[in-house]
């Protein structure tokens, strides 16, 4: 398994795996996906997008948003192959997120998760992740947010080439 930057030539794969309303409302907080809503986050100047393939097949995409102005990285949009889920690669993927992570110098890396999508928040806090019941109280209520600290992240690959999975 590898990941790699996304490409347009993914939007239907994973518009596949948003098509049942309560994942896309987990993944991207609205119920319903649209074509669009990939093109802005693949068009946004600090939102990267990722898919983990095994072989040929897509199995997994997320973002890391990279902020400048506050110092810090978000993941975000992440989310499995509808039959893969429940599998722990979600973690794997995870962690080569974090892996790339490490390209920048900021010390948090946050997730903000809806609050019944346990089975994310329980996946997130086994690679690391604690809550940081501050930022919700104090910058936005509707989401549970996480951080790791960067810092902490392990990388088993260097370099900038393909991340290869063991």
């Amino acid at each position: 398994m590898y990941i790699r930057k996304v490409m347009p030539e993914d939007e239907p794969v994973i518009k596949g795996w948003l098509s049942e309303p309560k994942v896309c409302k987990y993944v991207t907080g609205r119920q319903v996906y649209s074509t669009d809503m990939f093109y802005s986050w693949y068009e946004a100047h600090d939102q990267f997008g990722y898919i983990l393939e095994e072989g040929t097949n897509s199995v997994a995409y997320g973002e890391i948003w990279i902020d400048e102005e506050e110092k810090d990285i978000e993941l975000a949009h992440i989310v499995v192959h509808p039959s893969l889920r429940n599998k722990g690669l979600g973690k794997s993927f995870i962690k080569e997120l974090l892996a790339e992570c490490k390209n920048y110098s900021y010390e948090w890396v946050y997730m903000r998760i809806e609050p019944g999508n346990v089975q994310a928040i329980q996946c997130y806090k086994g690679v690391g992740f604690v809550e940081d019941p501050n930022l919700r109280s104090s910058f936005d209520s509707r989401w549970i947010w996480l951080k790791k600290g960067s810092r902490r992240i392990r990388t088993r690959f260097k370099g900038n080439e393909n991340i290869f999975l063991k």
